[in-house]
Order: structure tokens, then sequence, then C-alpha cells
């Protein structure tokens, strides 16, 4: 049998790679075909001896590059497997239990990317609220699915554990951005003002205002209102600096701006109906998830950026969560399908961050 050619190689491993995604990639792990998992591994096994056997000894950067991202796919497709194996024995948990789980672990994802061996000083307080928030909301179902007699797991207790260290954390970031002489913490408003400022870039500017959520516009100024007034609370205290004079009147035109855009995206959202948001939210999604394929996909983990793929996921998640909120005020067939679709891509977003971390060495 004739070898490969590369092309053919990297074909046969995207598809490979693709598969694996669209099966296995933030799924409930004890819903898993541990079948279909094997054929995968067998697969990719195969491809990579074929890939050694082309390569030869050889130092074709592109077949070199393939390689190793299969190797890396492979490790991963068998711890994988590992945890399926051992979920499936741990025995069955209701529908209910299970997305209640998949929550709780895509707000753990959120707070490894944002908070994790980050300097406290420069932590945004309003995100780390709305964690606790969710992560309580969480935890109540949860334990009212026990209550009803459903078996959760371990997963409630877990839960329970992260929340105390997330209020945990909430304290000692207060007390960190508090810190310091008056002009160090000056220092740090203004870099907390400037990560705002990052956000309404990242998240408003230039985008269709009713796919926008208000409520995450809502914590930007609740916490810009916060750092302006610990800024006038150090003028107050006697610091005498133009530059905090300065921020000052920029946090201060700035919440003019975020103020009036909040009733812009009332308006927006009340000349639309749940359907054509839903269907503009899936657009936005579907966008996202393009992008996700043209940097991600497929792509050598070391390379990757994780500043770009926590970016991605964070847009993504600002499309599930209306989409979870459209849900629950007006289903409809069509939005319920893009949640799970968009749900499933948020989840594989967090997974990839932490094995292109691994990857990476951090």
């Amino acid at each position: 049998m004739a070898k490969m050619t590369f092309k053919e190689l990297k074909t046969r491993a995207d598809d490979i790679f693709q598969r694996y995604d669209e099966n296995f990639a933030g799924k409930p792990r004890a819903t898993r075909s541990l079948e279909l998992l094997d054929g995968l591994i067998g697969e990719l096994e195969s491809l990579v001896e074929e890939a050694r056997a082309g390569l030869n000894g050889g130092r074709d950067p592109a077949m070199i590059s393939m390689l190793e991202t299969a190797r890396e796919n492979l490790e991963v497709y068998q711890k994988e497997r590992e945890a399926i194996a051992q979920a499936k024995a741990e025995g069955p948990t209701t529908a209910e239990g299970t997305e209640l789980a998949r929550r709780a672990n895509l707000t753990f994802g959120r707070y490894h990317r944002h908070f994790a061996g980050e300097d406290r000083r420069t932590r945004d307080l309003g995100l780390l609220l709305e964690l606790i928030e969710e992560l309580d909301e969480t935890l109540k179902a949860m334990k009212a699915e026990e209550a009803a007699g459903r078996d959760m797991g371990p997963n409630p207790e877990i839960v329970e554990r992260n929340l105390a260290m997330y209020r945990r954390e909430f304290t000692a970031i207060q007390e960190a951005q508090a810190s310091g002489t008056r002009q160090e913490q000056a220092d740090t408003l203004a870099t907390l003002a400037n990560g705002q400022f990052r956000l309404y870039r990242e998240h408003f500017a230039g985008k269709g205002r009713h796919t926008r959520r208000r409520e995450l516009l809502e914590r930007m100024v609740g916490e810009l209102q916060r750092i302006l007034g610990a800024m006038n609370e150090l003028e107050r205290q006697g610091l005498d600096s133009e530059s905090n004079l300065r921020n000052i009147g920029i946090v201060e035109e700035n919440l003019k701006v975020y103020a009036t855009e909040l009733k812009e995206i009332d308006k927006a959202k009340a000349s639309v109906t749940a359907s054509q948001l839903a269907g503009s939210l899936g657009a936005a999604a579907n966008e996202i998830m393009a992008e996700y394929r043209e940097g991600f996909a497929g792509k050598s983990r070391s390379t990757r950026s994780l500043e770009k793929l926590s970016l991605l996921a964070d847009q993504i998640l600002e499309v599930g969560l209306q989409m979870r909120a459209l849900d629950e005020e007006d289903p409809s067939e069509v939005n319920t399908k893009n949640l799970g679709i968009v749900l499933d891509a948020w989840a594989l977003y967090e997974s990839e961050y932490r094995r292109i971390e691994e990857a990476q060495g951090q």
C-alpha cells in the first residue's frame, strides 16, 4: 500500500479531531460511548504511526507540527477514556443533575481563567460576584434535586467547597486592592478602570445592541461606580495626584456613555421579537465559533494564544447566557437547539484552555 501524503494525513487527522469535538468535548461523560472513543483512539494511533513513517527521520516542519498535535490529542483521548469509564462506573444521574454539573464546571472554568494565579489587585470584583451568584444558584438547584431523592453524586460538595473559596477570595481581593500607599492604590484603581473599558471594547463596541447582555454592562457600571468612589475617597484623604484627578474625569465620562448605552440596548431589544432575537443570537454564536475554528481547531496547542481563547470563551458564554434566559422566558425549538450547541462550544473552549495551558507548561 502506498504511503499517505502529508495532505492526506492532515485531512484524516482533522476529521478525527472534529469527530472527537462533536461527540466528546464538553459532553457529560456518563452518557458518552466508549466504543466510539476506542475507534477514534485506534484511528489516531494508526495515523501517528503512519506520520512517523512518513517523516522517516526528516525535519519537515509541517509534518512535525501535525504529528505533535496528533500525539497531544491522543494523550487527551486516552485520559478522557479513563474519565468516561470512571463516570459510567459511578452510576447514572438525572438529566437535570448532569446539566447542573456541567453548569458548575463552566463556572469553575471562568474562575480558573480569570482568577487562578493572578494578581489580586488587578481582578474584577464584579465578575467574581457574578460567579458567586451563579454557583450559589447551581448549588441550590442541586440540593433541591437531592431533596427530591435524585442522586447528585459528589457534585454538591464540590460546588460548596468552591463557593466557599470564591467568597474567601472576594474578601482577599478587596483587601489587596485597598493596600499600599495612596498613590499605589490610585494606580491600582486606574488599572481596574482600564479593565472595564477593555470589556466594553470587547463586548459592546460595534456590536448589535439587541444581542448584548445588559446584565454585563450593568455589572461594569457597578464596578466603575465602586472604582470612582474609591478614587474620590483618596482625594478626600489628601492624595495630591493630577493623574488620579484625570482618571476621575475619564471614569465619570465613561459612566455617562454606558448609562446611555444601557438605554439604547433596552430600545434595541424591545424592537425585536423573541424569534428574531433567537436568530440574531444564533448568528452571533456562529461568528464566534467560526473564529475558533479558524484560530484553534487542529492547530498546535503550544502556539495558541490563551488570551484570545479566553476572550472567545467569554463571548460565547455571553451569547449562551442570553439564550438560556430566552429559553426560560419564551422557549422555542430553534433557541433550545442553539443553546445546546453554544453550551457545547463553551465547554469545549474551557476544556481546550486547560489543554493549551498544559501544552505550554503553564
